[in-house]
């Protein structure tokens, strides 16, 4: 039963799904043309990245726009074509299903990604595991509801894909939960670790730190926003199944495609000087996508250095694992 009983007798049904609809489509069309324009930012600073990668890029966005499309052409059909007609707007059909599996699918692509990021950093397939089952379980999920409203439910009787919905959402907050606590985990304690054991750490701290703390920033930035509209997405559902969620459902899919753009668009900035100029002054960028390598340049450092092996996996060794730093004085 749900916590909220707003049954739609007592408003029109325009009223009770549809205006929560527009408001969310108006989120959703905003940020699809942030995603755009990280997309052209990416497509432009990071050429040499892995092709998987830039097809990943273009996947996502590809399903983005065929999200957008198709519930605008819901609400068009809804607010003009069948303008006045109740019966049509009581209840939902395949067109708006549409966005549920688009938005699961963009969910789990995203969430793989980080998944196979979090591999690069700690070469532990535990997490991948734990991560991957719970977002393809996700999809799944997301994948049932077409089949569910596919006989065209009444808005009063979304209590029939209570089940699907909340075991969709419930896995994708969990997802999120596990990728942002693994990365923030791993970038920060670790990372920072590694570099404070370092031989000579006289100078250079206060400017790692700052480097740290963007990174972390990003991370929180990007896991936590999805969590927290997942979360809130499925609390109205189940407090509120005649259409409050789609506010914050609708957006959903773009909050994810965007949280994948703003991680990749990122490491341009992840700088020791605290700019995002190239090739001046004392600078680092880390190396969690796997491409090539990255260094850290130090004026006062002529050796490489190794991390201590009390680390687990010896993950920040100079000369091995994820980061593969390697220090060299300047000329």
């Amino acid at each position: 039963m749900a916590l909220i009983n707003n049954p739609t007798s007592m408003k029109g049904p325009a009223e009770v799904v549809h205006g929560w609809m527009f408001i969310g489509s108006a989120f959703n069309l905003l940020l699809m043309g942030v995603m755009a324009s990280q997309m052209y930012m990416y497509y432009i600073k990071y050429k040499d990245d892995r092709t998987w990668i830039k097809a990943l890029v273009a996947g996502i966005f590809v399903l983005d726009v065929v999200n957008t499309v198709f519930l605008f052409t819901y609400l068009y059909r809804s607010l003009i074509t069948f303008y006045g007609e109740v019966e049509f707007l009581s209840k939902t059909d395949w067109i708006l299903a549409t966005g549920a599996w688009t938005t699961g699918v963009i969910a789990c692509a995203v969430q793989l990604f980080f998944a196979w990021r979090i591999l690069v950093l700690t070469k532990n397939w535990i997490y991948v595991v734990i991560i991957a089952a719970l977002s393809l379980t996700g999809c799944g999920a997301s994948l049932v509801i077409p089949i569910k409203t596919g006989n065209f439910i009444h808005v009063s009787e979304f209590h029939k894909i209570r089940t699907a919905v909340t075991m969709w959402l419930a896995c994708e907050v969990a997802a999120d939960v596990v990728i942002t606590a693994l990365l923030v985990w791993y970038l920060y304690v670790l990372f920072i670790f590694s570099l404070i054991h370092q031989r000579k750490h006289k100078t250079g701290f206060r400017r790692s730190d700052m480097m740290v703390d963007r990174i972390i920033r990003v991370t929180l930035q990007t896991g936590l926003l999805t969590m927290v509209v997942a979360s809130v997405d499925l609390f109205f559902f189940l407090a509120d199944p005649t259409g409050t969620h789609f506010l914050f459902n609708f957006p959903l899919a773009k909050l994810y495609a965007n949280s994948l753009m703003s991680s990749l668009n990122s490491r341009h900035g992840w700088k020791f000087n605290g700019t995002t100029s190239v090739g001046t002054g004392s600078e680092s960028q880390v190396n969690t996508t796997g491409g090539a390598q990255k260094r850290i340049h130090m004026s006062n450092m002529r050796k490489a250095v190794r991390a201590p092996l009390f680390y687990p996996r010896r993950a920040f060794c100079s000369n091995s694992g994820p980061f593969r730093t390697s220090l060299s004085s300047q000329a």
